[in-house]
This record gives structure tokens, sequence and C-alpha cells, in this order.
């Protein structure tokens, strides 16, 4: 199926605000799973509970959609617990709230401070996926493209591809998003749950997803 530049670009953008804030859940998942079990194993250190502590409150704020709530437990989480990695994740979770709301100056504001203060390597670059990835949703998909060209050895690389075949399409760059889809897809296991969904990328830049084994 072909469709013109602009088309492509729109309905890149349109997934992108929609659902581009899942990609990563996974990962973040898994990180904050960490970070739990660093908690448990330091359970005496009153400081990391406290950290824990403002973290679910915050993601239950969230979930409630408390605009007020979350601007509040977000400062403080960043202010009192900067030194765990709660810190980090609350950020991101803040973020991706402040876009679902329609602010994303304000996300991308709040990624690029909290990135630039960031030490740990799997979160800055997971917050160097997001603000690739928010910078492509509203439109910027060059400057996305030069977030993406830093990461020379990324450590999500299947996400860090499919990101950079979605900016291609926005390019109007259908054969090179083929590629970067091909290469993501060569990336994940065959029961991956991002699977499905970039098999139809492929297929939408024009590809043919790799043949399931037998069984």
């Amino acid at each position: 199926m072909e469709y013109d530049e602009h088309e492509q670009s729109e309905r890149v953008r349109s997934w992108l605000s929609q659902n581009g804030s899942s990609l990563i859940t996974g990962i973040l998942m898994g990180l904050t799973l960490v970070f739990g079990w660093q908690w448990w194993q330091g359970r005496g250190d009153h400081h990391r509970v406290e950290a824990a502590g403002q973290y679910e409150a915050l993601s239950t704020a969230i979930d409630a959609k408390d605009a007020a709530k979350v601007k509040v437990l977000a400062g403080q989480l960043a202010d009192k617990f900067n030194d765990t990695g709660y810190a980090s994740l609350g950020a991101l979770r803040q973020a991706a709230f402040l876009h679902e709301s329609g602010k994303d100056a304000e996300a991308l504001a709040l990624l690029r401070a909290t990135r630039a203060k960031e030490k740990d390597g799997d979160l800055a670059e997971i917050m160097d996926i997001r603000i690739a990835r928010m910078l492509l949703i509203t439109g910027k998909a060059d400057e996305a493209a030069k977030e993406t060209a830093k990461l020379g050895s990324p450590r999500f690389p299947a996400v860090v591809d499919e990101l950079n075949g979605d900016i291609a399409v926005a390019r109007g760059q259908r054969d090179e998003a083929r590629k970067d889809y091909e290469r993501a897809i060569g990336l994940l296991d065959e029961g991956a749950p991002t699977r499905p969904l970039l098999e139809l990328k492929l297929i939408d830049a024009g590809g043919q997803p790799p043949a399931k084994p037998e069984t």
C-alpha cells in the first residue's frame, strides 16, 4: 500500500500519540522491579522505603488523573529522593502523564532536565528514547533522528531500531524504515508482545515479516 510523505507522517504521528507511551512500559516495569528488589534488600534503609512509597503514591495519582497531586508528588520525589532511581522513574511517569494531558512542551522540558542529571545507563537511554519519541510525536522528525543517532551502541537495540523506523516513515523514507523494522524484528523473540504491531509496521513499509517456525 502506497502513501505519500505527508500521509505517512500523519499516520505515524497519530499512532504514536495514542500508543507511543506504551512502547517502553515493559522496560520501565522491569526497572521498577529492579529498584523494588534493591529496596527489599536494603529494607532497613528508611530513605529508600520512603522513596518507594512516594513513587507508589505518584503512580496512584497518575492513575487517578489528579494533575495537582501529580505535580506535588513528582516535585517531592525529585527534591527529596533524587539520589534514588525512583526520582528518574517518577520523572518518566510524569512526562508520560503530561503528554497524555496535551502538555508536550512541558513533558519534553522535564525529560531533558532529568536526562542531564541521570547517571544510570539504562535510565539515561530510556530518557533519550523518550525524548526522541516526543520530538517525533510533535512533528520534529529530523530532531528525533539526531537524538537516536547519539545512541551508537544502544542497550535496548530493538526499541531504538523500531523508533528509527518510525522516524524514517515520518520522513518519507520507506526503504530505510523497512530496514529498521527488519532489524528490530530480528532482535525480538517470537512471543514478544510488541512483535505483532512491529510486523504490521514492516508490512506497511513494504517489507515481509519472517516466516514463523513450524511447530
